[in-house]
């Protein structure tokens, strides 16, 4: 018989992942009903090539759950050292995260910030509820790649 392991110390684990240097994007999405919406993540991370896979994991208590859950198109926008301001605006619980942000909108209503490093587009292929987080695979339809720059890289609870 398998015995049920020992969980790690919350606060030690955050801890311990605080030191996982991690790359900075905003998600950018437009809901069923055309609102814009986006958020900061930091855990992203390339899945597959063939086909071109891309997860990224999203607090359960987001409103932009359903959105991603439901087959709209979202856009991984990967941020540039020089762009810390833009990531605390999309980090922030604002209704107003677009404002004085330069940005395009596809047909199909994919939000790309302008000046990012590159951007990911993405439609769910796959989600599944991990825990407090869902993790929301996307079958990566378009990219642009933009400006040559260091990365914004978020380290020990800080921009680095």
């Amino acid at each position: 018989m398998i015995s049920t392991p020992t969980l790690a110390n919350p606060i030690e684990f955050r801890q311990a992942l605080g030191r996982l240097a991690a790359g900075t994007t905003v998600v950018t999405l437009t809901d069923a009903h055309g609102v814009q919406m986006g958020f900061t993540a930091t855990a992203v991370s390339s899945v597959s090539l063939d086909p071109p896979l891309v997860l990224v994991c999203v607090n359960n208590k987001s409103r932009t759950i359903d959105p991603l859950s439901s087959g709209h198109p979202f856009v991984l926008n990967f941020l540039a050292a020089r762009q810390q301001a833009l990531a605390m605006q999309f980090a922030s619980l604002s209704p107003h995260k677009f404002a004085d942000v330069d940005y395009t909108i596809n047909p199909n209503g994919a939000i790309h910030l302008s000046d990012v490093l590159a951007s990911v587009e993405c439609v769910p292929h796959h989600v599944a509820v991990a825990g407090d987080h869902t993790i929301v695979i996307g079958l990566v339809t378009e990219t642009h790649i933009g400006a040559d720059d260091s990365p914004l890289v978020y380290f020990r609870s800080q921009f680095i």
